[in-house]
Formats: C-alpha cells, sequence, structure tokens
C-alpha cells in the first residue's frame, strides 16, 4: 500500500478521501497448501464390469500393485501457477512440458489423502502468471502431481469395453475372445464373470524411443475416465521397492498411458500400467486363457518381477532381476507363440528395466494418435484436458 502526496506551493499535503482525491493501493501474495499420503499395500483395477450397474463392484476383477507413502514436493517457476483442489499429494510445475507433447506388484484398498492449493497471485515485479486449476491454460507449463506406476494384467474385459463406462460420441474400448479375435458384441460377458471377453493383446506397451513409451494403464474409479491420457515422468526411485535398480535406471524416462481401466483399490496418484506378466491381482483370467498354471504366471500380486524376487532376494543385481523375468516371458510367452505378449513383457525388462513401482510426477496429456489408434478410444474432440490431480 501506498499513499500519494501532492505538492502545494512550500508543503507536501497527503492526498487523502477527505479532500477529494485518491488513495492508491496494491500487492498481493499467493500461497500453497499440499499434504502427503501414506498408503498401506493397495491398488489394482477393476476388470470385466458394468460400472453404471449397482453390481459393478462385485464382479470386478482387480489388479495388481504394491504402495505404500508417496512422496510431494512443490516447486516454482518465473511464472506463478495454482493448482485447484485435489486429491493427490501435491503438485510440481514440470518445466519445459507440454500437455500437447506425445510422448501392480500388491493390491489393497487404500484412501488417498486430499489436498488443494489456494488462489495464486503475481506481484507488481513478476513476468507473468498463470492458472491451471481444472484444466490446461495456454502458455504455462503443467502441474505434475506426484504419483507412482504399478503393474497388473488380468486378462478380464476391461471397464472401458462397457459403453456405458464412456461418454457420448466416444467409442468403447474392444474387448477380445479367447483366441485374441475383436468381439463384435460390445456387452459380451467378462472371462472374469464366466464369459469370453477378454483384454486384447494389442495394449501391451511399446517403445517409441529410449526415452519414451506409451501404453494403457488402470486409474483410480473416480469420475469420467475413460480414454484420458497422463505423462508419466519417472524420478529414479521406488515408490515402496527400497533401493531399486530398476527404478533408479528409468530417471529421466517418461511414459504416455491412455486410461483403459479402473481400480477400486487403485489409490490416489497410482497408474496400474497393462504388463503382460505382471501380476493378476484377485480375478485370474489369464490361466485358462493362456493354458497355463497359476504358478506359472508367477506371484498373484506382482508377477514374475516378485517371484524373481522371491527367488534371488531383495538385493539382487538389476541384471539378475531382468535375466529372471526374461526366463519367464519366455517360458510362458514365447514357447506359446504369443508374440504380442512376450514382447510386452521384453519391454519391461529391457526398456522399463524390470522397475518395481516406480515413483513418478504424472499430469494428463492430450492423447498421442498412435495410442488412440490402438486402443480405438478417442475422446480429444471433448477437449476436456485436466490437469488437476487425483
Amino acid at each position: 500500500m501506498y499513499s500519494k502526496f501532492a505538492a502545494i506551493g512550500s508543503r507536501l499535503i497527503l492526498v487523502a478521501s477527505l479532500s477529494g482525491f485518491l488513495i492508491a493501493c496494491g500487492g498481493g501474495g499467493s500461497s500453497l497448501a499440499k499434504s502427503e499420503q501414506e498408503l498401506p499395500a493397495g491398488g489394482g483395477s477393476e476388470s470385466g464390469s458394468n460400472s453404471s450397474s449397482s453390481s459393478s463392484s462385485s464382479s470386478s476383477s482387480s489388479s495388481s500393485s504394491s504402495s505404500s507413502s508417496s512422496s510431494g514436493a512443490a516447486s516454482s517457476s518465473s511464472s506463478s501457477s495454482s493448482s485447484s483442489s485435489s486429491s493427490s499429494s501435491g503438485g510440481v510445475v514440470i518445466g519445459g512440458s507440454s500437455s500437447s507433447s506425445s510422448s501392480s506388484s500388491s493390491s489393497s484398498s487404500s484412501s488417498s489423502s486430499s489436498s488443494s492449493s489456494s488462489s495464486s497471485s503475481s506481484s507488481a515485479s513478476s513476468s507473468s502468471s498463470s492458472s491451471s486449476s481444472s484444466s490446461s491454460s495456454s502458455g504455462a507449463a503443467p502441474v505434475g502431481c506426484d504419483g507412482y506406476a504399478t503393474r497388473y494384467w488380468d486378462c478380464c474385459k476391461a471397464h472401458c469395453s462397457w459403453s456405458s463406462n464412456n461418454p457420448p460420441g466416444v467409442e468403447a474400448l474392444p474387448a477380445c475372445s479367447t483366441q485374441d479375435q475383436v468381439l463384435p458384441d460390445v456387452n459380451a460377458a467378462s472371462s472374469c464373470d464366466g464369459g469370453d471377453a477378454h483384454t486384447c493383446h494389442s495394449l501391451v506397451p511399446w517403445a517409441v524411443s529410449d526415452t519414451l513409451s506409451y501404453g494403457f494403464a488402470a486409474v483410480p474409479a473416480t469420475g469420467d475416465v475413460c480414454g484420458r491420457c497422463y505423462r508419466l515422468e519417472f524420478s529414479g526411485r521406488s515408490h515402496n521397492g527400497g533401493d531399486d535398480p530398476g527404478s533408479a535406471a528409468l530417471a529421466g524416462k517418461a511414459m504416455i498411458v491412455q486410461a483403459t481401466n479402473i481400480g477400486y483399490d487403485v489409490a490416489g496418484g497410482q497408474l496400474d500400467v497393462l504388463i503382460p506378466g505382471g501380476g493378476v491381482g484377485a480375478f485370474n483370467a489369464c490361466s485358462s486363457q493362456w493354458g497355463v498354471s497359476d504358478d506359472e504366471l508367477g506371484a498373484q500380486y506382482g508377477g514374475f518381477l516378485s517371484a524373481c524376487k522371491d527367488q534371488l532376494g531383495y538385493n539382487a543385481s538389476k541384471e539378475s532381476y531382468k535375466s529372471c523375468v526374461a526366463q519367464r516371458c519366455d517360458s510362458v510367452f514365447g514357447q506359446r507363440g504369443l508374440t504380442e505378449l512376450y514382447e510386452g513383457c521384453m519391454w519391461f525388462v529391457n526398456w522399463y528395466e524390470a522397475a518395481d513401482n516406480p515413483s513418478l510426477k504424472y499430469y494428463e496429456v492430450a492423447c498421442p494418435d498412435d495410442l488412440v489408434t490402438t486402443s480405438g478410444v478417442d475422446r480429444g474432440f471433448l477437449n476436456d484436458v485436466d490437469t488437476s490431480c487425483y
């Protein structure tokens, strides 16, 4: 606040409202509040049910993920920004990223803590400021949220394969038969409910470059999620796997995943990436589809890698873990001619470095064309990218 003075003759007279003049004032400030969440082991995906029906929860299929606490941090850039209320553990500005960029070891239910950020304001000396509440704003760097990636593949029909779970005008995710042929009937029952509808093998992750991959994931069962895409920036640390060498090797890499499934036990900030051999979780349609025993699928929660860690111990080298998982990829997929699944499993070994629940920053982006083409789920016309945390 400042006072304005006027000179009359040899004296300075304070300009005030009593003399008919104005007092001019300015200034401002901003604050950011966030909370970190402590999570028990938890997470998973819901497959094979139509969540719009009253019985969706009971017919859902869980996937895998191991969770504990997610780290949170906040940083600022030269352009100040604020995010609206969210249910994740706080966000950071990820410099140099754009929303248009191309780019579950054990599962149980967990509750997520909420964080919210207060309104932002700019000072007189700042060059610019922007707000990123519920959608991305042009000219501002996206706001990244604290999160972590888990893994699963349960072979069930996914949540987004039911038309009623997608926004009007958005095609449902195709489901496939036991022989991996696309089913024409969108209402076909899930393989996890005694039907023939499975996850299509084409939804395996793949590398776009040495530092970028695409894939699909289950997200928390909150709101309209089908077809949304998220960019994941890996931190080089494991969420709950201690000094995990695979997570360390992921530092500097990124992934864009499209949401094709939900999990009632997937926690806030968790993205349960669809990876062959990642663990079936509570529901298993893979043994019957692939003709394998439950033991061959590895640990129920965490799949091949968790089984390898049980076998080798938790202080083995990254190469030892990768070699163990690769052998299981070949035994279950390669030797059975399940080529796409084998390639997706080896992607986990090679590009993903057999990382165990890596920590990351995430934010929603427009879906790359290659992801939309692969899944057939295109919500781009809705223009509703939401950069808030979940």
